[in-house]
């Protein structure tokens, strides 16, 4: 009877683990219709092979657990100086994905990365080892099975050729039980080929660097963490003992390494107003070589816009965020930063928090405070936080001739939200008209119309960005602008069919004393589509310079639930999701379209925006 009861145990046991083999899962997999992958060891007609006297030991699916599209091959480095990995297409024609790897100073044994598996689908993955003189030392063709796509990843279609990599999205997946943010690289034809699927639910921003990505944030929302494209940890930067919270939409890496980064300060209730420098050397205790609070350099402009009411703590997320700190770029001609916001323009600053230049129609250095408390007191009087339509002061008038302008008691200076800074500037007290930059029109000729300078009209040659993302330096020196045109020129309502978002590129001519400049429009291109709108992100995006001299522009947010619930009548069956172009500045033409159609039903509904950036990059990683 004791046997029988030892032996019922042993069985109990054993059916206990089979049934639990291989469904471990992290909570994205959740979603995913069948997530199950496997290895199997075949010759090129399909029949198994013998592994016997073989380099090669059987693969590994998704070895770091954090990129399901991928797998590890260990081989005896022994006599091999060569490895190469062909990952066959799915499609008849199309050549394989390769890559060839160096084995110098190896270890006994190696471990080979194979990238850009197939989703849902057995793929055929050969691997060569050679010597010295290029003679095949041994070759094996695994059959590698993929999961499926989590249910949420979008639809895509391309049009066109892309010569110039593969590409890198950061998706914002649909809220269910938490956000969810995920890296996705699609290759040359459009075609999924690597995702991210980490610990921590968010990967935002999504930073692509040489061989290596970065994610802000992490399971805490205080980490910065570098990673390899099989998903390795190289680096993990926690900035929370520096007295920092929430990183958040960007890291930007100096060509010293150290890492620019928005975040939270710990102890303010206010959020996304704050840029620090770190110096990584030591992940573990990281160096703070720099803080910026931009409170000290941005207004409060609630009055301005119709979707901001009164800055305030009273509702988290909306309230308490009048800067919306979105961008950093690094400028290495002068060691300066700069630095983007969502509501208040883009400003650039000395390491020391110098205001250098401020671009920004100058409408947002006045406001109609008489009794100087830093309020709108048109907005303040007639402010009611159940009708949007009172969220916005009486900044504008028609003059005679028909033009828009300041109104007329717009007519006090604006200062920064935490009041005029301490800083002494040489020549004179802290005013935003010191900084403003002057607008020229194609001819290099100032343009003096006043409604043009305020922003209350456009001019035939120049137009200043509204609620811009993504500033970047070019290779000429200019400044490239995601503009996204939410509430342009001050409209009221901010957003029609007719509105639209560009990418736009400034020459800026700084002034002699280095404060201020002016500022000329070199290029943009629309973003057209019919009606306008259907092509347009109200937020989000971005737009960055390809190495072939191309502009790569995302807009991110189409139909988004960003859009007001009065509007989406109007908006009718547009398109939700993102779409990624290519474009050549020396024509606007379109070199390759990529669009991301967000899948939508009950269980999966519209979010608040779909794609942050995108990136061109060639995907790679190193031996083990």
């Amino acid at each position: 009877m004791k046997r029988f009861f030892v032996l019922t145990a042993v069985m109990v046991v054993f059916l206990m683990l089979v049934s639990c083999g291989g469904s471990s899962k992290s909570e994205n997999d959740g979603d995913n219709e069948n997530n199950d992958s496997d290895t199997e060891e075949t010759d090129d007609e399909g029949d198994e092979v013998d592994l016997t006297g073989s380099v090669f030991s059987m693969p590994k699916m998704n070895p770091s657990g954090n990129i399901p599209l991928s797998a590890e091959i260990s081989m005896k480095s022994a006599g091999i100086a060569k490895v190469s990995v062909k990952v066959a297409d799915k499609e008849t024609g199309k050549e394989p994905f390769s890559r060839e790897y160096t084995v110098a100073d190896a270890a006994e044994t190696v471990k080979i990365p194979v990238l850009g598996l197939f989703p849902s689908y057995k793929n055929k993955v050969t691997v060569a080892a050679l010597d010295e003189s290029g003679k095949t030392v041994d070759e094996k063709t695994f059959t590698l099975k993929t999961g499926d796509l989590p249910k949420d990843f979008p639809a895509i279609e391309m049009t066109g050729t892309i010569n110039s990599g593969w590409t890198m999205v950061n998706w914002l997946r649909t809220p269910r039980s938490r956000t969810e943010m995920n890296g996705i690289a699609l290759d040359e034809f459009g075609r999924v080929r690597w995702y991210t699927d980490l610990p921590f639910p968010v990967c935002f921003p999504i930073v692509v660097k040489d061989d290596t990505f970065y994610c802000g944030g992490g399971e805490a929302e205080t980490h910065v963490t570098k990673y390899d494209f099989m998903g390795y940890v190289l680096e993990d930067i926690d900035v929370a003992p520096l007295g920092y919270k929430n990183v958040h939409h960007e890291v930007f890496i100096k060509p010293d390494g150290n890492y620019l980064l928005g975040v939270d300060k710990k102890d303010s209730d206010y959020i996304e107003d704050r840029v620090i420098e770190i110096n990584p050397n030591d992940p573990a205790n990281p160096q703070l070589r720099g803080a910026w609070n931009l409170n000290d350099t941005f207004p409060d402009l609630a009055d301005l816009f119709m979707d901001m009411q009164p800055t305030s703590t009273e509702i988290p997320g909306q309230t308490n965020n009048p800067i919306h700190h979105n961008a950093i770029f690094y400028d290495e001609s002068d060691d300066s930063i700069i630095v983007g916001s969502q509501t208040a323009g883009i400003v650039k600053l000395t390491h020391s928090g110098y205001v250098k230049w401020y671009l920004a129609p100058h409408l947002f250095g006045l406001i109609d405070d008489a009794d100087g408390d830093g309020l709108s007191d048109s907005f303040m009087s007639k402010y009611d936080p159940a009708n949007q339509m009172t969220w916005v002061g009486d900044y504008s008038q028609k003059t005679d001739e028909g033009k828009t302008v300041a109104g007329e008691k717009y007519v006090n200076e604006r200062a920064p939200i935490n009041g005029i800074p301490y800083k002494v500037y040489s020549e004179f007290e802290f005013k935003y008209p010191e900084f403003f930059l002057t607008p020229l029109d194609k001819n290099g000729k100032e343009i003096e119309d006043l409604s043009v300078k305020q922003g209350l009209e456009a001019h035939e040659d120049f137009s200043w960005p509204f609620r811009a993302h993504n500033p970047t330096i070019l290779k000429n020196g200019n400044l490239m602008i995601f503009d996204n045109g939410l509430a342009r020129n001050f409209s009221f309502p901010p957003i029609s069919m007719y509105h639209y978002s560009r990418v736009v590129e400034y020459k800026i001519v700084p002034d002699k004393d280095g404060y201020g400049g002016t500022i000329q429009q070199i290029w943009e291109y629309v973003l057209n589509d019919d009606p306008m709108w259907y092509s347009m992100s109200l937020i989000v995006s971005g737009a960055n310079e390809l190495e072939n001299g191309n502009r790569l522009i995302t807009s991110g947010s189409l139909g988004s639930s960003f859009i007001p619930e009065m509007f989406r009548k109007q908006y009718g069956e547009g398109p939700v999701g993102a779409f990624i172009v290519e474009i050549d500045p020396k024509d606007n033409s379109e070199k390759n379209r990529i669009k991301l159609n967000r899948y939508i039903d009950d269980d999966y509904p519209i979010n608040e925006f779909s794609a942050f950036r995108a990136y061109r990059f060639e995907i790679s990683a190193s031996l083990r």
